[in-house]
């Protein structure tokens, strides 16, 4: 804790110094000065002694001298009264000393200066000392704390044991690692203001927070927050312990990271040598996966999750960049986060830039397609900023079979247009339209459907979607496309009335699920 002006005041050697105006005690001396000509030599922290010597007599002149005084951070102004030059402390240095909010103090004639001096200078080096042996000691407790610590809470609680103030962790995105959150999001979402000191904002209410990046090499992936209550300045020991805790905070996450990234590889070797039908022949292969959770008796389905090209496309294709494995990677993470949200054994790994998943299938197909569209949300949340495809095979209860199941999501991925998840008992009619070799053919099928009524009015194609899309049941149609019926009975019949069929008719409905199919394969045409 530095040196306060009130500290001086409690000194027993300094009875007879009294405070003339009740301002400025909080502020910290950091050595002790003399006047006359010191401005160009001030730093700030100063208790200044004088016995008011070239002082000049006229009020404003004085006046001027306590401003610049105050401008260059001088801590207090000690005068010693009743000398030759004035009687008392002038009081137009203790007014506008005031209205700065700058201690002014004054000490009787029998007070030494060299006496009070060093009493002061004595004070300063031993807070400096205690200060200096605090910070070593809280050096070794975080320190200690890195070792053990199994999650950043236990840093951080410990900081805050170890300062008495409260302390928040927060991810790159501003959400709470670690932290009381009923505080953090009163606090955090309050309106704030820089502050003279560096990485300090205040808030309306005059509480400040000391804001420092948790970096694993260049990039900060957390941040560090302190909070000082309104009239709690921030000490030198709370700065040096806030950058120690975010360097620690750094290391536990790398370590975290390494861990993560060893255990990924053991999990992603092993998944490889599933895929490749190696478990059967491999004695050490078995028993890790009995460790890993993996059921050799369950059925699986294979997904695969990628990230899609600007066309919208899902592609299998190397890795060429810095911000391709990047891309990757962050898609990796966000697959194995939402796994675990929905407390699902993490079977992953990663080929070219694909991630590849092993999915428990052992509930019915509609529950399966649930979690899965559920684990789609959960892991697109995490990557807003990817558009994400994930294709699914069929389950397979037989290990040996999975790589089947793994071409059957990879199958899919190559009709896949656009994010979302897709499924292989769903893309067959788009599997044999993309294998089809007649292009012409399939081309002549949607121009002389839904190109034709796209060609008279894009709402007739909108609604012969629409159509396809609710089996053909006009008012489910029309529900869907939010029109009263009798507008979508005309555009029935004026449909019919271009196609030249009735819409009743298997052979048109056949022609117009293909043309949907067809348009959706290869983009709007």
């Amino acid at each position: 804790m530095a040196l306060r002006v009130r500290d001086v005041l409690g000194f027993p050697e300094l009875n007879g110094v009294r405070a003339l105006a009740p301002v400025g005690l909080d502020r910290q001396i950091r050595w002790v000065h003399t006047w006359p000509e010191v401005l160009p030599w001030l730093h700030g922290g100063e208790l200044l002694l004088t016995t008011a010597y070239s002082w000049p007599p006229d009020p404003q002149e004085q006046r001027r001298i306590v401003r610049e005084l105050h401008q260059a951070g001088v801590a207090a102004i000690l005068f010693r009264a009743g000398g030759e030059f004035f009687a008392a402390t002038p009081p137009a240095v203790v007014e506008e000393a005031s209205r700065a909010g700058l201690a002014v103090l004054e000490a009787t004639e029998d007070v030494s200066f060299m006496d009070l001096a060093e009493t002061i200078n004595r004070a300063i080096i031993r807070t400096h000392f205690e200060s200096l042996e605090r910070s070593e000691r809280i050096h070794r407790e975080l320190t200690e704390a890195a070792l053990e610590a199994q999650a950043v809470s236990d840093i951080q609680s410990r900081l805050e044991g170890l300062l008495g103030r409260k302390v928040f962790v927060l991810d790159p995105r501003g959400r709470l690692l670690a932290g009381d959150e009923t505080l953090a999001h009163r606090l955090l979402g309050s309106p704030f203001q820089p502050s003279g000191q560096e990485g300090v904002t205040v808030l309306e209410d005059g509480t400040a927070l000391l804001r420092r990046p948790v970096r694993t090499g260049t990039a900060a992936s957390a941040e560090l927050v302190l909070v000082a209550g309104p009239g709690e300045p921030f000490r030198d020991v709370d700065v040096r312990a806030a950058e120690h805790a975010a360097l620690v905070m750094g290391l536990h996450f790398l370590r975290q990271q390494a861990v993560a990234d060893a255990e990924a590889r053991v999990r992603s070797t092993f998944v490889e040598a599933v895929l490749q039908g190696r478990l059967s022949f491999d004695r050490a292969l078995q028993e890790r996966a009995q460790l890993l959770g993996f059921d050799v008796r369950g059925s699986y389905a294979v997904a695969v999750v990628v990230s899609l090209d600007p066309e919208g496309r899902a592609s299998l294709r190397p890795l060429h960049s810095t911000e391709d494995f990047q891309a990757r990677h962050r898609l990796g993470q966000a697959a194995e986060q939402a796994l675990r949200s929905l407390q699902l054994p993490v079977f992953l790994a990663f080929e070219l830039n694909q991630v590849v998943l092993l999915l428990p299938a052992d509930v019915p197909p509609a529950r399966l397609r649930d979690r899965t569209r559920l684990l789609y949300e959960l892991l697109r949340a995490q990557v807003p900023e990817l558009p994400v495809a994930l294709a699914v095979g069929r389950p397979e209860s037989d290990h040996r079979q999975l790589h089947v199941s793994l071409e059957e999501a990879r199958a899919t991925l190559s009709v896949a247009r656009g994010p979302g998840v897709w499924w292989y008992e769903d893309a067959l009619v788009l599997r044999l339209l993309h294998g089809c070799q007649d292009r012409e053919a399939l081309e002549a099928l949607y121009h002389s459907t839904l190109g034709r009524l796209r060609a008279a009015s894009p709402a007739l194609e909108a609604t012969a979607r629409a159509l396809v899309a609710n089996g053909f049941n006009q008012r489910a149609a029309a529900r869907a496309l939010h029109l009263h019926w009798n507008t979508l009975r005309h555009r029935v019949a004026r449909i019919e009335e271009l196609l030249g069929a009735s819409l009743d008719d298997p052979d048109l409905r056949l022609r117009l699920h293909l043309a949907v199919a067809w348009s959706s394969l290869v983009g709007a045409l």
